[in-house]
């Protein structure tokens, strides 16, 4: 998606290829936000991602399958290895995929698929051997042995050039082959979104110096993507708009004219190339099955990896959100893998420049998908290894808790009407929101208020949920281990009638009427609630 010249949002940009019917998932503008629709309704694709190596056995997946229903999973992140699906050039196999999309589809799931084709996590591993084999179709990058960065990770895997056009010719074609197979097996749309590629970019070196891309960076910067720099004049990442103004703001010349010879004009060159090479994948698929397609990033700059190369040069991270955009505008949107203790602060990165927040990866806590539902409007959160999370966990509970509330979430996400927090013990959290002043707390302390619970570490000392503004003096609020209250400056506020319940399809089930001690602590730490709040407003005396 791109943003025209004056900044506004715009719809994505139509899909490749046949027109999409009324059942093919598709995202659109709503509002204040994105929904991701799915047979025609906002969907909210919550549930988990697998680990990269489950979904090539079928029968190591089967008694997951049988688990990930058991805990009300409703959506799944699988996968589709290039790998595995051409192991031969111009053979295909699809056994793996197909396992996965009747499993999801006979528990009544959903189902999103990552292309590891040419790229996962910054090398090629998952490139077939007949394209690993062939160095002189496929040539690899080449690092600086003189400026050779290191990180975290040890540079080990192989890691194909992505200026090389018979890589990009190959990965395309298996990608649309993968494609018109889901569109032949899945008419129900099963598969509602697909990722192409994973965490791309370079490590070790801020940028390819394979001769293939030594004469791209010699080469004059592509007018496409100088035009569109330009057209967002005012609305680019401060970070970009400032590298481009320091060079002059030049709208002619080579990478090292237009944006200088270090590696921040690296890794934008980087960036550019992967993003078109991504983008061109991505179309290739789109042209015979026009579902929404996206990307994912490996967060950086970051503390312990500051400079491009320590963390892939040239992937979609939020300061080069612009120049993906550009080079890649069939995408849907772009998300971040969030791994980091500030998740609002990189979540916040990807919710700018007519973005969707889609969190693909992330640490399996509760608190952090009520954040993305809430704060950020997301459309969708998947933990990483969710086979990995016990029977219970709260994040099945966090589901459970929302299964029948996708349509008034997504309605709030449209109007503004709703906020997430996640707020540890002894931390405050103050909002303005529906004409009132809200103050959440966390947990009073290790116990909850009457000793329920054992105060073990295992127990969660974060307060984490959702607030609705329902209508005016009313709000619903989906919460565990909080304490929330209401002030305005002009009125006293009591809590008037305070309704325990649960959603249905979207029909409201009520069930306990709260009071006495209750009234004053409706959402212990012993599990997820959800409560219709009315406030009763009485003038305030002189």
């Amino acid at each position: 998606m791109t943003l025209p010249a004056d900044g506004t949002d715009r719809e994505p940009e139509p899909s490749l290829g046949e027109p999409q019917g009324p059942g093919i998932p598709r995202l659109v503008r709503a509002g204040q936000t994105w929904h991701l629709l799915v047979d025609g309704a906002p969907y909210l694709s919550v549930g988990g991602e697998l680990h990269n190596s489950s979904p090539s056995s079928p029968a190591y997946m089967a008694p997951i399958w049988d688990r990930l229903e058991r805990n009300g999973v409703p959506s799944v992140i699988g996968a589709a290895s290039w790998q595995l699906v051409e192991p031969e050039e111009g053979t295909f196999d699809f056994t793996a995929v197909d396992d996965q999309v009747e499993q999801a589809r006979s528990r009544g799931m959903r189902l999103v698929l990552i292309w590891f084709g040419s790229y996962k996590n910054a090398d090629s591993a998952y490139a077939p051997t007949w394209v690993r084999r062939d160095e002189e179709r496929f040539p690899r990058a080449e690092r600086d042995p003189e400026r050779l960065l290191t990180g975290r990770f040890t540079i080990d895997g192989p890691a194909l050039s992505v200026f090389a056009e018979e890589l990009l010719e190959a990965d395309a074609r298996a990608f649309a082959a993968l494609l018109r197979h889901l569109r032949e097996i899945d008419p129900g749309h099963t598969v509602i979104a697909v990722q192409v590629q994973n965490e791309v970019g370079l490590l070790g070196d801020s940028r390819d110096r394979s001769p293939l891309a030594e004469a791209a960076w010699a080469a004059p910067v592509p007018v496409e993507l100088l035009s569109g720099l330009a057209a967002r004049a005012g609305h680019l990442h401060p970070w970009v708009a400032d590298l481009w103004a320091r060079h002059g703001s030049r709208t002619q010349g080579t990478w090292a004219e237009v944006f200088g010879e270090g590696r921040d004009a690296e890794e934008v060159f980087m960036s550019w190339a992967f993003s078109r090479f991504v983008g061109r994948v991505a179309e290739a698929g789109m042209a015979e099955h026009p579902l929404p397609m996206y990307t994912n990033a490996w967060l950086g700059p970051q503390p312990n990896a500051p400079e491009p190369g320590q963390y892939p040069s040239g992937g979609p991270v939020s300061r080069m959100i612009d120049v993906w955009q550009i080079g890649a505008p069939r995408l849907a949107f772009l998300s971040p893998d969030i791994y980091v203790d500030d998740f609002a602060g990189a979540a916040s990165g990807y919710a700018v420049a007519g973005n969707a927040v889609f969190v693909p990866e992330a640490r399996p806590e509760a608190g952090l998908l009520f954040l993305t539902l809430g704060r950020f409007r997301g459309i969708g959160f998947h933990p990483f290894g969710v086979e990995d999370l016990p029977d219970g966990h709260e994040l099945f509970d966090a589901y459970a808790a929302i299964r029948g509330m996708h349509g008034i979430i997504a309605q709030a996400q449209e109007s503004g009407a709703i906020h997430g927090f996640s707020v540890e013990s002894g931390q405050e959290e103050r909002v303005s929101f529906g004409g009132y002043d809200l103050t959440i707390s966390g947990p009073l302390d290790t116990r909850g208020m009457f000793g329920e619970g054992t105060g073990s570490a295992a127990e969660p000392l974060t307060g984490y949920g959702l607030l609705i503004h329902t209508a005016p003096d009313e709000f619903l609020v989906v919460a565990r281990g909080a304490w929330v209250r209401f002030s305005r400056p002009d009125a006293v506020v009591e809590l008037d009638r305070l309704t325990e319940g649960t959603y249905r399809d979207g029909e409201w089930t009520p069930g306990r009427v709260l009071n006495g001690d209750e009234r004053y602590f409706m959402f212990p730490r012993d599990g997820i609630r959800t409560v219709r709040i009315e406030l009763l407003r009485r003038p305030r005396r002189s």
